[in-house]
């Protein structure tokens, strides 16, 4: 199941607790979230997700928390209402759109800094190069800042590990004379 980045304030409630958290992604089935407020695997939730400040939160009746590591976890849907459905769909498809309109933009530079008149072909190593020069030039442009609203990543339309990933293939690592002063 494809999982959306996101980054959205969260209250869950149990009959013993009431704790708020930050939603670090979403799927059609759940939530992966963050928090200092302890939780167990089976723990049953109630969840209140606030997507925008434009809109209603969003409100799931019943959640079982799946797993659980250090501050973050994971719940999957139990029951939600028509309504809730609805807006989390509407949201789903939103993201999934934004993300292929990343991966196209990244294509599209990535295409850009090709020779004129180059043909294409998966097995060339030009277009690993024109990746690697547009990952190193957003990587400069942010101050190799990697993750974070600002960070390089953000900029590319992946996630923080997907870059981190793509990096180690291209083999691009911060050379001494690029780095910064604290």
């Amino acid at each position: 199941m494809p999982r959306i980045p996101l980054q959205a304030s969260i209250s869950y409630l149990t009959p013993e607790i009431m704790a708020k958290g930050l939603v670090t992604d979403v799927s059609r089935e759940g939530l992966r979230i963050e928090s200092h407020s302890p939780v167990h695997v089976g723990m049953r939730l109630a969840l209140v997700l606030y997507l925008s400040h434009d809109q209603d939160p969003v409100m799931i009746e019943d959640a079982t928390v799946q797993w659980a590591n250090g501050t973050h976890f994971g719940v999957k849907f139990v029951k939600w209402s028509k309504n809730a459905e609805v807006k989390l769909n509407n949201f789903f498809w939103t993201g999934i759109q934004e993300k292929c309109q990343s991966l196209f933009h990244l294509m599209t530079e990535a295409t850009k800094a090709l020779p004129p008149n180059y043909s294409i072909d998966r097995h060339t190593p030009a277009l690993e190069d024109a990746q690697r020069n547009l990952i190193r030039r957003i990587l400069e442009e942010c101050r190799w800042v990697i993750g974070g609203a600002s960070g390089a990543a953000k900029k590319l339309g992946m996630k923080r590990t997907s870059l981190q990933y793509r990096m180690k293939k291209l083999g691009i690592t911060r050379s001494r004379r690029n780095r910064h002063p604290s």
